[in-house]
């Protein structure tokens, strides 16, 4: 960082707390000094000093953004609409780029939730919607919350705050919110211009799907086997069945299944699968033992499941126990050098992919925090 940028950084660490404390610091010295133009002076002072921070080159901001860290990214993103629109543009290089965060819920009150970097750093937000709710999992950056007594879902985001609301779920429809048990995905239907909810739960053969609102109601699609896991991937869906077999769900007017005929797909052996998404790539992963994973990766070009028989030097597997799992290339952290060293990643084990999988209750993927699953 150039001296110039540095100088900047500072100031800005400043401006942001002079922001926030303005209201304060203008009551108090308006009372202090007895001096009502001498407020009025301040407050001029004040508002200039905004006008050339919003007039900052971005040249100069974007490599400070770039160093920041996700809480710390909103912050910026609220300091000026010159700020907002440079954070905005860059939204998701920057999300793209920070590693993932453990997630944990404070044992006193259920709406409090902690995110957790790999440097120990812990941020903590507060979930207005989870009160009296039980989280079972994560989708595309937002926590999935259960409310039994009414039998709602309310998902919430816990980095921009932003809430979906679905209808009261049938109640003879038992929701098992085991997190390992649970399932569900959210998506984005273009042609309805909704958001979608689907839901299903391992072993069984019912999936559940609303949009969001309170007007909405749920479809029920039943199913002729019970199955293990669902997935969106390329705006389509996917499951496994519990025979272990690939099929494409839909979800249109006429909803059902398409059994892939995938080569080299292991419909044996496959202990608790569940798909894992790169964004690039679909792979199904399953444990064979105590922290230790098999991969395969779905090729739809070839029609081809392609077992990975050494770690794979693009991604890192995150397997959580909340369906928060996901494949991440540790070349786009902003801090490269953190990539083995923090996360014990070992290129030479030839241990299945267990060098480079990690396991964590839940994880939270900064990167998918504002991307949508298109349906």
């Amino acid at each position: 960082m150039t001296i110039c940028a540095s100088l900047v950084f500072y100031s800005f660490n400043v401006i942001y707390f002079a922001s926030v404390g303005t209201a304060k610091t203008m009551h108090l010295n308006r009372y202090q000094n007895g001096n009502e133009s001498s407020s009025k002076n301040l407050k001029t002072s004040i508002i200039s000093s905004l006008s050339s921070w919003s007039n900052l080159d971005h040249d100069l901001l974007l490599p400070i953004l770039m160093k920041l860290g996700p809480v710390d990214f909103l912050a910026f993103n609220g300091v000026c609409k010159s700020w907002r629109s440079l954070a905005f543009a860059n939204l998701n290089k920057f999300m793209g780029s920070r590693r993932p965060m453990s997630v944990s819920f404070s044992t006193s009150t259920n709406n409090e939730c902690y995110l957790e970097d790999f440097e120990g750093r812990k941020f903590k937000t507060i979930l207005p919607h989870s009160t009296g709710s039980t989280c079972v999992g994560q989708t595309c950056g937002y926590l999935i919350f259960f409310r039994s007594i009414t039998c709602e879902f309310w998902l919430v985001n816990p980095l921009s705050k932003c809430e979906l609301h679905f209808p009261n779920i049938p109640r003879s429809y038992k929701v098992n919110t085991n997190p390992s048990i649970f399932r569900a995905i959210l998506v984005f239907s273009p042609s309805r211009s909704q958001w979608v909810l689907v839901i299903s739960q391992k072993f069984t053969k019912t999936v559940l799907y609303s949009v969001s609102g309170n007007q909405a109601t749920w479809r029920v699609l039943a199913l002729p086997f019970p199955i293990l896991d669902i997935h969106s991937f390329n705006g389509k869906m996917y499951t496994i069945s519990s025979h272990c077999h690939l099929y494409e769900v839909r979800l249109n007017a006429m909803p059902g299944l398409t059994l892939l005929g995938m080569k080299n797909f292991p419909e044996r052996g496959l202990l608790r699968p569940e798909f894992v998404n790169s964004g690039k790539t679909l792979y199904v992963v399953s444990c064979i033992a105590r922290d230790v994973y098999e991969a395969y990766e779905m090729d739809f070009e070839q029609m081809e499941c392609v077992r990975i028989e050494k770690p794979t030097v693009e991604n890192a597997f995150f397997v959580g126990d909340w369906k928060s799992s996901a494949a991440v290339n540790p070349d786009t952290w902003a801090k490269r050098q953190m990539r083995n060293e923090r996360l014990g990643l070992k290129d030479s084990d030839q241990s299945k992919i267990k060098g480079r999988c990690l396991i964590a209750n839940m994880w939270y993927f900064p990167h998918e925090c504002f991307n949508a699953n298109l349906l």
